[in-house]
């Protein structure tokens, strides 16, 4: 494990209203060599993981702004990064719903920054042969890092919109994608603009078809968008 901060350090985003709390695990995680990063509510937390791309997310549930179950449901809209759930909530349901929501563990407090780095290392383990950092499709290629696209080898500059509205089609390829979902996709953490959003959706999708082809994404009327597996 390389010293936090230097290049190719693990990256760790905690998402934790509790000041107090997150700083410990800042500490304990900074003096193993993790890069951390640190977000107190739920809006900023979302924001960072989609914004920074960490390599995991510790995420508590109690969170204002914005509940880390809906928060843990927006993220698996646009990102499979894996996600600890760091939480208070000992019920049997509580754990159930957020590994359902997609979380990868579930740790509940109090418990040892010891037996954190474990989790951390075992989730990390299990994931590195489970994410998909690049989607083909025929001759376009989607590079989730490096947040870019390329069409026939040639890369194709898109806005930061328009790739969020990209990646989500493309992570749930051979799936319906709603509105809603692409909505999500594009305004993270917050309210999209009251009455604009649905025009704004058609308009991106129809640049990625200018930029990408007309025949990649194909439109359910009254329903959503897909991209055929």
């Amino acid at each position: 494990m390389q010293p936090s901060g230097a290049a190719g350090a693990t990256r760790v985003l905690i998402i934790d209203d509790e000041d107090g709390a997150r700083r410990t695990l800042a500490q304990g995680l900074a003096e193993a060599g993790y890069e951390v990063l640190e977000a107190g509510d739920g809006i900023r937390g979302l924001e960072s993981a989609v914004r920074d791309a960490p390599d995991i997310v510790l995420l508590d549930l109690r969170l204002p702004g914005l509940e880390g179950e809906k928060l843990l449901e927006r993220l698996r809209l646009t990102s499979g990064v894996p996600v600890i759930i760091v939480s208070a909530k000992r019920e049997v349901d509580d754990r159930v719903i957020g590994l359902d929501l997609g979380a990868d563990d579930y740790l509940v407090k109090p418990f040892t920054v010891r037996e954190l780095l474990a989790r951390i290392r075992a989730v990390l383990r299990r994931s590195e042969g489970e994410v998909t950092s690049t989607v083909v499709m025929g001759e376009v290629t989607i590079d989730f890092p490096a947040r870019t696209a390329t069409r026939a080898g040639a890369r194709v500059p898109l806005t930061a919109q328009e790739f969020a509205v990209l990646g989500c089609l493309a992570a749930h390829r051979g799936r319906l994608v709603t509105r809603a979902m692409l909505e999500q996709a594009m305004y993270p953490g917050e309210s999209p603009p009251e009455g604009t959003v649905s025009n704004v959706v058609d308009v991106i999708v129809l640049r990625l078809r200018k930029k990408l082809g007309h025949d990649l994404i194909t439109t359910r009327r009254g329903q959503g968008f897909i991209i055929d597996g």
